[in-house]
């Protein structure tokens, strides 16, 4: 007797295609809660490996995260741990300043490369294969 194998009467899934689905999915929920977002529409396609899609979709999810929070230990130290304590918050508070203001910079390049990334696989998608329009070789 033959035995019938899973893979003869499983269906063929295209994990690649659902994968699409659903970060297209996720990044329009995302984009709706952001004005003016640069997420791509299109997070999959044919003309580039997986991976180039995997990282838009990463860089789409994370390019706007860039602040740093303050976080200044207490000392135990009953008087002069006050004042210890309040030099370093006003010392972190001046060091963030300067962090979040080059964080916010940087999202907003982050925000331009992505949104250029994007356009140009989009439109690279659309466009014909170039093996396709090239003459045959006799």
């Amino acid at each position: 007797m033959e035995e019938k194998k899973d893979s003869d009467t499983t269906p063929d899934v295209d994990i690649e295609s659902i994968m699409r689905d659903v970060r297209a999915e996720v990044l329009a929920k995302k984009s709706a809660r952001i004005q003016n977002s640069p997420l791509a529409s299109g997070v999959g396609g044919r003309r580039f490996p997986p991976a180039f899609y995997d990282h838009l979709y990463q860089a789409g999810l994370t390019f706007d995260v860039s602040t740093v929070e303050l976080h200044v230990t207490k000392i135990p130290i009953p008087i002069i741990g006050t004042i210890i304590e309040s030099f370093r918050q006003k010392f972190h508070q001046l060091v963030l300043f300067y962090v979040n203001k080059l964080a916010a910079e940087q999202t907003q390049v982050n925000e331009n490369l992505l949104s250029a990334l994007s356009i140009l696989s989009q439109e690279l998608e659309q466009m014909p294969d170039w093996k396709d329009n090239q003459p045959s070789v006799r």
